[in-house]
């Protein structure tokens, strides 16, 4: 498995061994030393030996350090291990160590795809035609206001904003609490982000000055939007909410369910970033619109099976009546000229232009009918599939029993209890 993955990353790259260890048309020839590690590296990396191939990368990455080939594999290899934060700080170093490599777009795609397996907000706007970047903006306090280069860009958390590839100061502030700053370089053609803790103001009243969250650092909060009546289990086990109505979570990915009376329960997987507050509307749908769905798949699939079986009859009806056409034609065509009719229709019955043409006929109408019947039968099996897809099996609730906040080890059950 490990070796599928690393040659499809290594695909994904689209990079021969001398093609991404090659500098730009100004740098110098790699030496033979480097050419060596990074070939060994590369090898290393395609049979899945990771710790090998981080080992030659970092070598040819020292040797060289203005050649982004070892840095690209090094995303690839932290990408293979699941490494998110260690894959886009290398590809970061490729892009940044030559913006017009040939590798540039595979460098991105590497750098985009380890951003979305973070969990981390994708850009979906328009980087320019002129190389620009763009923005993100986290921070322990929600709210705070985000400005990058003195500009106000808006408050965190600050969704990807576009914006011009450069260094910039990003500074994130809000009232009863000390403006954060940071200094950042915004590449071309991917997201940047930016991470800012800001400390609390002792000089400020009430220490959240305009009702900001207080300073947690290993706690965010998870705010939901359910029907009323709905019970709320997060991780398997019933959760409180705090005063605002929140639920207070450790950073990181968490199950929440919702479950109401004459409702489907339903799931989703939610992440929660350290000090910032994740939104969420469940409407779990009524089991009668379920079962109504669940109904009309299976009455469509049953009507698939019944018109493909009508199809498949009238085929053969079909079939017969036009072998039947064709053995009364070649009877009457090679009937014996030199022998009475009366003799030769003793041993062949007679058919007449009429009755040939009638059993042509008969042979075309069971064909209409089957395709026809074959037609309705894929239609029905589309809409089957479809209804049933939208109205899958509802699984039972999980029982776990296993801590969920905190560094204590407990034990997880999963399934139903009898």
């Amino acid at each position: 498995m490990k070796l599928l993955v690393s040659l499809a990353v290594a695909t994904m790259l689209g990079v021969v061994v001398i093609a991404a260890g090659a500098p730009p048309a100004w740098a110098q020839k790699p030496s033979a030393a480097f050419t060596r590690e990074f070939q060994a590296g590369v090898d290393a990396f395609r049979l899945g030996q990771y710790d090998e191939a981080v080992r030659h990368l970092e070598a040819a990455a020292r040797l060289e350090p203005s050649l982004p080939g070892p840095h690209r594999f090094l995303a690839a290899v932290a990408a293979a291990r699941s490494g998110w934060d260690g894959c886009i700080a290398a590809a970061r170093t490729a892009i940044q160590l030559n913006p017009q490599s040939s590798e540039i777009e595979a460098t991105r795609k590497v750098h985009d795809g380890c951003r979305q397996s973070d969990g981390r907000q994708q850009f979906a706007g328009d980087y320019g035609p002129t190389g620009g970047g763009a923005i993100a903006v986290t921070a322990n306090v929600s709210g705070a206001t985000v400005t990058v280069g003195g500009l106000k860009y808006g408050a965190t958390p600050l969704a990807p904003r576009a914006l011009a590839s450069g260094e910039g100061v990003v500074t994130a502030a809000k009232a009863g609490w000390r403006t954060a700053t940071a200094t950042t370089t915004i590449l071309p053609g991917v997201v940047t982000d930016v991470e800012l803790t800001l400390d609390e103001d002792p000089a400020a009243l009430g220490g959240g000055g305009d009702g900001g969250d207080a300073p947690i650092r290993d706690l965010g909060w998870l705010r939901l939007e359910v029907p009323a009546g709905s019970t709320v289990r997060i991780d398997g086990k019933p959760w409180p909410t705090d005063d605002r109505g929140r639920y207070a979570l450790a950073p990181g990915t968490h199950e929440v369910e919702v479950s109401a009376p004459d409702r489907v329960t339903e799931r989703r997987t939610v992440r929660i970033a350290r000090g910032q507050e994740a939104r969420l509307t469940l409407a779990p749908e009524s089991r009668a619109a379920r079962e109504s769905r669940q109904r009309t798949g299976r009455v469509g699939l049953t009507a698939a099976v019944g018109f493909a079986a009508i199809g498949a009859l009238t085929a053969m009806l079909s079939s017969a009546a036009l072998d039947e056409a064709r053995d009364a034609w070649t009877a009457e065509v090679n009937r014996p000229l030199g022998v009475p009719l009366s003799e030769s229709v003793a041993l062949v019955p007679l058919r007449r232009r009429s009755e040939i043409d009638a059993l042509v006929r008969r042979s075309e109408r069971w064909e209409l009918v089957s395709n026809v019947s074959y037609g309705v039968a894929a239609v029905s099996l589309g809409v089957g599939i479809y209804m049933l897809a939208r109205a899958p099996e509802e699984v039972p609730p999980r029982t776990v029993v296993a801590p969920l906040a905190g560094e204590a080890w407990g034990v997880s059950l999963s399934g139903v209890l009898p």
